[in-house]
C-alpha cells in the first residue's frame, strides 16, 4: 500500500522553499565575501612571507604559488557551488511530493525570494565597492558576475523550477 507523506521527504513542507532559497543565497554571499576577504588576508600574508629574509626560497616559492592560484580556485569554487545549488533545487522539485496547486502558490511565494535576493545583491555590491576591498573583488569575475546579476539569475532559476514542476505534474 502506497502512503503519501511518510518518511523524511514526506515531512517537507512547501512553505520551506522560500526559506531554502534565501538560505542558499545567504550561503553563497558568505562564500563570496569570505573568499574576497580571504584574498585580502592572503595578500598581506604573502607579502610578509616574501619580505621575510629568514624564510627559505622554497617556502617563498610555495607561498607565491599558492597565492597565485587562490583567486581562480575560490572563484571557480563559488561558481561550482552556485551551479550545484541550482541543480539541487531543480532535482528537489522532482523528489519532493507536492500537489499541483503549489505550482500557482509557488509563483507568489517566490516574490519573497526576489526581495531578499535584491537586498543581498545590493549589500554585496556595497561591501565590494569599498576602495580597500574592490581590487580583490575584481580578481574574482565569476563571483562578481553572479552576485551582481543575482536577481536575474533567480528569475531564470524560478522558470526552471516552474518548468520542472509542470513536467512532473504532466508526467505523474
Amino acid at each position: 500500500m502506497k502512503t503519501k507523506g511518510k518518511g523524511y521527504l514526506g515531512k517537507y513542507k512547501k512553505g520551506n522553499a522560500v526559506l531554502d532559497g534565501i538560505t542558499i543565497m545567504v550561503v553563497l554571499t558568505i562564500l563570496a565575501l569570505t573568499s574576497i576577504y580571504g584574498s585580502q588576508i592572503f595578500d598581506e600574508l604573502n607579502i610578509g612571507i616574501q619580505d621575510d629574509t629568514t624564510m627559505t626560497p622554497e617556502a617563498q616559492a610555495i607561498s607565491g604559488n599558492l597565492y597565485g592560484n587562490y583567486n581562480s580556485t575560490m572563484d571557480n569554487a563559488f561558481l561550482l557551488a552556485f551551479v550545484l545549488f541550482v541543480i539541487f533545487v531543480v532535482i528537489s522539485v522532482f523528489v519532493i511530493d507536492t500537489h499541483p496547486i503549489f505550482f500557482v502558490i509557488s509563483i507568489f511565494m517566490v516574490i519573497g525570494v526576489f526581495i531578499v535576493g535584491g537586498m543581498i545583491a545590493n549589500a554585496y555590491d556595497d561591501v565590494v565597492s569599498s576602495d580597500d576591498i574592490s581590487a580583490y573583488a575584481n580578481q574574482m569575475p565569476f563571483t562578481g558576475w553572479v552576485m551582481s546579476h543575482l536577481v536575474e539569475l533567480i528569475v531564470g532559476i524560478t522558470f526552471l523550477v516552474m518548468i520542472a514542476m509542470f513536467v512532473k505534474f504532466k508526467a505523474g
